[in-house]
């Protein structure tokens, strides 16, 4: 019986020191682990990500230009540097719409007619008129008072006299009419360098423009009026200055005193339209 009693009292005693050994063991481990995890946090800058940060498009060097509705001239993008793990802004290009201020446009009048050496004409050269003689155009806005301004097309008729013509509601109205002498009509200039402007005109093909940049006026008294821009078709060797609709994709021409209409393939492939184009760094000296 004492033995008995000597042998429990020292498997006790050695219990006891194995408790004790594995208490003093997981201590030893917790100060370790706590330790190594303070360690690799005080040697990395953490920044912690904000997710509502960023462009949202999946690619943040990246500017995308949308054909509906123009980009603000402010527009910022989002971008986080990979070497500096910090949050930084880069502004994008300046945006140029279709709109032209009033220094681009210079008073025409059917009665007095003077062209100045500014004046744009369609493609930068004479038209093609098949075998014919290419003939010299002008780009002419006519804006009534308060009705839908028109893109037509100033030129010298077989009279020897500048004359123009424009169409409203598939309607001829010839600049000769006695009632149009006195209307108000502006010829399209490129007035000052590049350099200053910071654009210049270009002709895109319309499967190729930017709707947003196209020379383009609309009537601002009716929220649904369409903008029409100044366009010419290229036709088996024959082309033509007149207006398109560009929110329906629709191009308006004269010929043989008849009204002409351009849709479909026929417009996205064969009709130029006059865009504003910004220039990058600098605009080379060209004139128009």
């Amino acid at each position: 019986m004492r033995r008995y009693k000597k042998f429990l009292s020292r498997l006790y005693a050695i219990i006891s020191n194995q408790n004790r050994r594995h208490m003093i063991c997981g201590a030893i481990v917790t100060i370790l682990v706590t330790w190594h995890v303070c360690e690799s946090i005080g040697s990395e800058d953490f920044i912690p990500v904000n997710s509502t940060e960023g462009s949202g498009s999946g690619q943040e060097d990246s500017v995308v230009w949308s054909n509906d509705l123009p980009p603000l001239s402010t527009e910022v993008d989002f971008l986080r540097s990979t070497t500096q793990k910090v949050v930084v802004k880069r502004a994008t290009n300046t945006f140029y719409n279709g709109i032209l201020d009033r220094q681009f446009f210079s008073v025409f009048s059917y009665l007095k007619p003077t062209v100045p050496p500014t004046a744009i004409i369609p493609l930068n050269r004479p038209l093609q008129r098949g075998n014919s003689i290419p003939q010299l155009q002008y780009i002419a806005l006519w804006a009534p008072r308060g009705q839908q301004p028109h893109w037509g097309a100033i030129y010298q008729n077989s009279a020897g006299k500048l004359d123009g013509s424009f169409i409203r509601e598939r309607r001829i109205y010839n600049l000769s009419a006695s009632d149009m002498q006195s209307t108000p009509v502006r010829l399209v200039q490129y007035v000052g360098s590049e350099q200053e402007n910071n654009f210049r005109f270009a002709w895109i093909k319309a499967i190729d423009s930017d709707m947003a940049t196209v020379i383009s006026e609309r009537d601002y008294t009716k929220d649904c009026s369409p903008r029409m821009a100044p366009a010419v078709l290229q036709d088996h060797g024959f082309e033509y200055l007149g207006e398109a609709d560009i929110d329906n994709r629709v191009m308006y021409y004269v010929e043989n005193n008849f009204v002409n209409t351009v849709s479909g393939s026929l417009f996205t492939n064969n009709v130029y339209l006059l865009t504003k184009q910004q220039c990058r760094c600098s605009c080379p000296a060209t004139s128009y």
